[in-house]
């Protein structure tokens, strides 16, 4: 997706001079999008305004203060053209301190990862600004831009979103084979600078608050990221924290599985890599279920206690369960082949699924797999701008999952700590027996008005009787109980003088 090897030594005037347009622009500030609580898949599609906690990488990387060229800053955007700076990885990683650009980003725990690969989640995904193109199967090749606004018209008769856009392909489980459009434009993506590429993507992430300070970066929900040219540090995937993740041989030995030993006629024009060096993550999205979140866990056979396999929230793992050990869904960089019939050895649009307990496959999502030759036969762009192109596949950039809407999470009534939709016996009960319990987490059976903290105590009481017998409606099970008139209430209340006593 990047510059060469050759670029990395630009003079910091002519890496200025990349986006010396965009000096005399104003940044739109970023307006917080409301977080009702998790997605949920279905066949209706959210809109860029009602996903939150979404941010991006750039080629080149920049920042939205100036705006001015800054290698490994990450961008919160909201979906109406507002931005702000997120996290910079810069000179965050003990053993690697190159300051490169940033590749592809993820969460440790990606939302919907498992409804995408069951091909319920819709995927949303960017490609590449500047691809490969041939006069035809096995003519001579070259560097074509692919313009930053669509639509670009595939091979399949789908318009999708150009370089600087966010494009989506509809969940096979919810409509027709290989639906694809454009999901966000480049303006609400970012109104100022407008994106030339979108290079990583991530969302459902922490939902930046109120800027007040531009200058003071919000760090985003971005905690696994790659590099451009993965070969140079011998890692694909880091940490935020500044370990590695995932290794590019690793990388190099899934890609080769699949798509069949790299030859020495392969090679990328885009950073002048031949052979293995060329393979690059290219995008990313991340399950780590096992073990540490910053170690991906290939092997969780072989305990030298026989202790049974379990994620890191103590479930039982069975082996050869679907999705449920470690697990990443990657492409890579496009690699062109010239010496091969089709002129490519990797697209860049294949995308990959790496599972510890699964092995390597690509994905099915959309009614069909995203292999080599739905990539050569669906994914040509074949039109923009009014224009015909060459023969050129588009190379994914970012991927991500969506659903049809956002879950609200239900509203208690203050005082109704049981979650019943009364106030009465059953919530003073709860607060008798954890009386003085250490919060958080909540007590358990306590699936209501959540309690402050940092003690089950007089708050909760004086929040109780406030409401008491207030009815907040039918709740899912709820019994019809008696509430009791307050001189009852009165003398149950006694009992609260000696916990609290014995709590001074």
């Amino acid at each position: 997706m990047r510059c060469s090897l050759k670029q990395y030594a630009l003079p910091l005037f002519a890496a200025a001079a990349l986006l010396a347009p965009r000096s005399a622009e104003a940044f739109v500030p970023y307006t917080p999008v409301p977080v009702p609580g998790p997605p949920v898949v279905g066949g209706g599609i959210l809109l860029p305004t009602e996903v939150y906690g979404k941010e991006y990488s750039h080629d080149f990387d920049f920042s939205v203060v100036g705006p001015s060229p800054d290698p490994e800053q990450v961008i919160a955007w909201d979906g109406m053209g507002g931005s702000a700076d997120t996290v910079d990885f810069s000179f965050s990683r003990p053993n690697w301190e190159l300051d490169q650009e940033v590749d592809a980003l993820a969460n440790s725990r990606d939302a919907l990862y498992r409804e995408l690969r069951r091909d319920q989640a819709h995927l949303i995904f960017t490609h590449d600004n500047l691809v490969t193109g041939y006069g035809g199967p096995g003519g001579g090749f070259a560097l074509q831009p692919i313009p930053s606004e669509g639509p670009v018209v595939l091979s399949n008769g789908n318009s999708i979103g150009g370089a600087g856009e966010v494009s989506l392909e509809l969940a096979g489980a919810f409509g027709p084979s290989s639906t694809q459009f454009i999901w966000a434009k480049r303006p609400e993506v970012n109104a100022m600078p407008r994106p030339i590429d979108v290079d990583g993507l991530e969302v459902w992430g922490v939902e930046p608050r109120e800027f007040v300070d531009v200058d003071v970066p919000v760090r985003g929900d971005s905690d696994k990221y790659s590099l451009d040219v993965d070969w140079l540090s011998g890692t694909s995937v880091w940490n935020a924290a500044g370990t590695p993740y995932m290794g590019w041989p690793t990388i190099v030995s899934a890609v080769e599985s699949l798509l069949g030993p790299i030859p020495p006629s392969a090679f990328s024009p885009r950073d002048e890599t031949q052979g293995r060096q060329s393979v690059n993550l290219d995008a990313l999205m991340v399950l780590d279920v096992m073990g540490r979140p910053d170690i991906f866990d290939f092997d969780p056979i072989g305990n030298p206690n026989g202790e049974e396999i379990k994620d890191q929230n103590g479930q039982l793992i069975e082996m050869g369960d679907e999705n449920k050990g470690d697990s990443l869904i990657f492409s890579i960089r496009q690699i062109i082949d010239p010496a091969d019939a089709d002129g490519y050895y990797a697209t860049g649009s294949e995308l990959f699924v790496l599972d510890a307990l699964g092995g390597v496959s690509f994905l099915d999502h959309g009614g069909h797999l995203w292999d080599h030759s739905y990539a050569l036969s669906e994914l040509r762009a074949v039109s923009y701008e009014g224009q015909q192109t060459q023969y050129a596949v588009i190379d994914i950039n970012g991927i991500e999952a969506i659903g049809e809407k956002v879950e609200a999470p239900p509203v208690f009534c203050p005082g109704d700590f049981n979650g019943d939709g009364m106030v009465d016996n059953g919530d003073l009960n709860l607060l008798l027996g954890n009386w003085g319990a250490a919060v958080p987490p909540a007590p358990a059976g306590w699936g209501g008005y959540q309690p402050t903290g940092p003690t089950v105590d007089n708050d909760e009481l004086n929040v109780l009787l406030a409401n008491w017998g207030m009815v907040c409606g039918p709740a899912p099970g709820m019994t019809g109980a008696a509430i009791p008139e307050p001189a009852t209430l009165v003398l149950a209340l006694l009992a609260v003088g000696p916990l609290a006593a014995r709590r001074r």
